[in-house]
């Protein structure tokens, strides 16, 4: 306890120099001995109180190593006289404070606590040790007091009380956060405050009281802000629930049109960043554009961003906004193009955005992807077809295993006047319309004739089941197309996918290697055959143990 030791050493100097003793200051070797306790620091030595003379120095060293050598009784021998020869000195209460503690004594630290605190007219005095006595008296309101005033007087202290306050609130929520809010109201320009109070009102499950308390704390200029500090915080745990909290957070402070532009854009920017991985049904995407609708210039990557989302969640409009009023950077000009495209393709029908998707399908793959999404979607399978194998001469593209999945699809179609109704199939999933791309693909698994075309149904209306919730109403369609068409290209992939659902879904490992088994030994070859015999070797070694 380097305070302590400190405090001591110097009350030692001041009496040798009082009684004509002065000698060399202290060097830091000469306090070593002297750090006895870091749990709890003492309060700082008063200016206006006597020092102690060498003599109650040495008897104070005494009484404190009886103390941490256990004989508590002899401590309290030595220290109630010293309070009396050197009354409401706070070296020698805070170490009787301190025997106390040791041996239970709550309801006399928290006497002479109040005694001493109040002849002192210091809050700080013996608070931590007033704090923990009320808590172990089961008085929680009253500790999270205590702990206040110390935070309140000095604010150094605030990792302390702020800590203690948490670990207090669940045991008298109201009462704990009462006391706090009524703090924070009578005090003004104490952030820090702010920030304690932010925490407490999440840990209570009101992230909007949260969100007040830390809108008040920011009117102080500081950086990092309180929201930016907030949002770190609960990023360190990772847990889904803090981390949507952060994201409000920084959506927050992205609209505080008080703050700098900069720290807006940069604040949006790690939001954008954490919807992005956290996901949204575009509500987080639109809270994110309302907050950033007075700042003239939005990053890149978030401008685009948010009208995606606000595309893929129905909220064409908004997109439109969006790329309508911020949109006018030469660098983003193609890149708006399309997404206002993708927009009215959204909205539909499908034809109405062909003619923007093909001028736009010229500068990037992505577009050339688009374009041929749309066509297909508008039932010009064969147009498609084109689009799509220029699209698959680059296979390192992200959009090129989709494409080839639509080669095949529509090369392999039989009959053919099927296939506009895949294409509306694919156009409701892509709009998130999955009951209605539902309802069709159990209208054609149910009509089409089995074949290619009908595997493809299949394989679809197994995916959409699954997502559904209802595993075993998924293998009826895989294992259909399985055991009927053995020879057709997706007959792996259907073994591949039974296996995965009785493994995954249903919990039967042993139908999920046979599965797997079966798969192997009818197509040894086939693409996904690495990957298939790597989930037996898994199913056989578990087995062994």
């Amino acid at each position: 306890m380097r305070r302590l030791a400190l405090a001591l050493a110097l009350t030692a100097v001041c009496a040798a120099a009082a009684a004509g003793q002065m000698g060399p200051p202290p060097r830091p070797a000469d306090l070593r001995p002297l750090i006895i306790d870091k749990r709890i620091p003492a309060a700082p030595v008063r200016r206006d109180l006597k020092p102690l003379t060498p003599e109650q120095v040495a008897r104070l060293e005494e009484a404190r190593s009886a103390r941490a050598s256990g004989m508590l009784a002899r401590a309290k021998q030595i220290l109630l006289p010293l309070n009396q020869q050197a009354p409401h000195h706070p070296l020698v209460v805070t170490e009787l404070a301190e025997v106390y503690l040791a041996e239970n004594g709550f309801a006399a630290v928290e006497k002479l606590a109040r005694a001493e605190r109040a002849a002192l007219k210091d809050s700080l005095l013996l608070g931590r040790e007033l704090s923990l006595a009320l808590e172990r008296l089961g008085r929680p309101r009253e500790a999270a007091e205590a702990a206040l005033e110390v935070w309140v007087a000095a604010p150094a202290e605030a990792e302390w009380a702020s800590s203690t306050i948490l670990r207090l609130a669940p045991t008298d929520a109201r009462g704990v956060r009462a006391a706090v809010r009524k703090a924070v109201e009578r005090l003004v320009n104490r952030p820090d405050l702010e920030l304690g109070l932010a925490r407490l009102e999440w840990q209570g499950g009101d992230l909007d009281a949260a969100l007040r308390a830390l809108a008040v704390a920011d009117r102080a200029p500081q950086q990092p802000s309180s929201r930016s500090r907030f949002a770190d915080e609960l990023l360190l745990t990772g847990a889904s629930r803090d981390t949507l909290a952060a994201i409000r957070s920084l959506v927050a402070l992205a609209g505080d049109t008080a703050r700098p532009s900069a720290e807006r854009v940069q604040s949006s920017r790690r939001a954008w960043v954490l919807i992005a991985r956290h996901g949204d049904d575009g509500t987080l995407a639109a809270q994110l554009g309302q907050a950033l609708k007075d700042v003239g210039q939005w990053d890149a990557d978030v401008l685009v961003g948010v009208a995606r989302e606000l595309r893929a969640s129905g909220r064409t409009a908004d997109a439109r906004a969006v790329l309508s009023a911020r949109g006018g950077d030469a660098a983003l000009s193609h890149t708006v193009t399309l997404e206002r495209a993708l927009a009215d393709l959204r909205d539909g029908p499908p034809e109405k955005a062909l003619p923007a998707l093909e001028a736009a399908s010229h500068v990037s793959l992505e577009a050339l992807a688009r374009f041929a999404d749309a066509l297909f979607f508008a039932g010009l399978a064969d147009s498609a077809l084109g689009r799509y194998q220029e699209v698959a001469k680059q296979p390192q593209s992200p959009f090129a295993g989709a494409a080839l999945e639509r080669i095949y699809l529509i090369e392999d179609a039989e009959p053919r006047d099927a296939l506009p109704t895949f294409g509306r199939m694919a156009y409701e999933e892509w709009r998130g319309e999955t009951r209605v791309a539902t309802a069709i693909a159990e209208s054609l698994y149910r009509v089409l004739p089995h074949g290619p075309l009908w595997a493809q149904a299949a394989i679809a209306l197994s995916a959409k089941r699954e997502a559904a919730g209802d595993a075993r109403a998924a293998l009826e369609p895989v294992l259909a197309v399985a055991d009927s068409l053995p020879g057709d290209r997706l007959a792996p992939v259907a073994r591949q996918r039974a296996g995965d659902l009785y493994l995954t879904k249903l919990k039967d490992e042993p139908s999920a290697l046979a599965q797997y088994e079966e798969c192997l030994a009818r197509y040894p070859r086939a693409w996904n055959s690495a990957e298939v015999r790597r989930r037996v070797e898994m199913l056989r070694r578990e087995r062994r143990f």
